[in-house]
């Protein structure tokens, strides 16, 4: 593996928090963050293949500029790149646990909303 793309929601609380944690991190293999909120470049960032509305509803992670993850699988391929967390993720890509994984992700998706809102509440001061 060369390198990681990894699309977000930069305008979720609760995935900038994440971000901004791996980002501080020191990962195996470069990594260029696309925050999908940053709408300064966002044509040129976002491959055709991926449309805007599905890859801010999950997150994605595309591999060498071809291979797309999403969800469970795209969090194993994140987390496999950072030495505290690559045992979770090398985990996190065995199928039956990648399954219940996704479903997880799905739920927490459902009630992100009220997560984010929140959050926003506990940063204003």
């Amino acid at each position: 593996m060369n390198s990681l793309e990894v699309f977000y929601d930069g305008g979720c609380p609760l995935c900038r928090r994440e971000i901004n944690y791996f980002r501080a991190l020191k990962s195996r293999v470069p990594i260029i963050w696309l925050d999908l909120t940053d709408l300064t470049d966002l044509h040129a960032q976002l491959p055709p293949e991926l449309d805007r509305c599905s890859a801010l509803a999950r997150m994605h992670v595309r591999v060498n500029g071809q291979v797309y993850y999403k969800g469970a699988a795209a969090f194993a391929m994140l987390w496999s790149q950072f030495a505290y967390w690559r045992m979770l993720g090398l985990l996190l890509k065995v199928q039956p646990v990648t399954w219940c994984a996704d479903r997880l992700y799905s739920f927490f998706l459902k009630i992100r909303p009220q997560l984010q809102r929140w959050v926003q509440k506990q940063e204003k001061p």
